[in-house]
């Protein structure tokens, strides 16, 4: 089934669920009685260290599962990360009979399933990669080129920053303001402008187009 046929078929069985920016659906410990799938918007998982900082894994959007929901209602474990709404989101909450059961007698939840585990883990391993070679520069540069792509801007707080790249705000500021210095980006309030692609990708060590 496609992602266009899922949807359709969830709908017409389950009620669909807003959730506002910011909502926390899962926390670290808790156990899922559901597994969500979103149609509309976007939910993060993510960890928090012992310093506070969050640690973004994954981003689950529309037409995707998530993977830890499914994985801990199939093995009976508690959730071991956090999930919530990245911005105003319509989703479906799966119950936790269901999704096992279609897990275990359907082919095309197993299919969307595995599809997603595999986009999930390679975004989890991009991520601990980054965290352990890259220096937050770096980091934040991959970031800045990877979330203002088609647009030349961002739109986030430097604390959202930070915490997708796994820093803190005041060296995200920091930073931000040093590549300012040398003409590659203007930041304004809210908003992170792109001044020179080129540059900012020789400044990272980005070969590839």
């Amino acid at each position: 089934m496609r992602a266009e046929e899922i949807r359709s078929f969830l709908e017409g069985m389950f009620r669909p669920l807003k959730v506002s920016r910011g909502s926390l659906l899962f926390s670290e410990g808790s156990l899922c009685s559901a597994v969500p799938f979103v149609k509309e918007g976007e939910l993060k998982v993510y960890l928090i260290s012992d310093s506070g900082r969050e640690l973004t894994l994954y981003k689950v959007m529309p037409g995707q599962m998530c993977m830890l929901a499914m994985i801990t209602v199939y093995s009976n474990r508690e959730y071991p990360a956090y999930t919530r709404a990245e911005e105003d989101s319509v989703i479906f909450m799966v119950p936790k009979e269901i999704a096992f059961r279609w897990f275990e007698e359907n082919q095309w939840w197993r299919s969307l399933f595995m599809k997603v585990l595999s986009e999930n883990l390679l975004s989890v391993m991009g991520t601990i990669n980054s965290m352990v070679s890259d220096r937050v520069e770096e980091r934040l540069i991959h970031y800045l080129l990877s979330e203002a792509k088609g647009k030349g801007f961002i739109e986030k707080t430097h604390e959202d920053i930070a915490k997708d790249v796994g820093s803190v705000r005041v060296v995200v500021s920091r930073v931000l303001k040093d590549i300012e210095r040398d003409g590659l980006i203007e930041v304004c309030r809210g908003r992170i402008f792109i001044k020179d692609y080129e540059a900012l990708k020789r400044r990272a060590g980005i070969t590839r187009p």
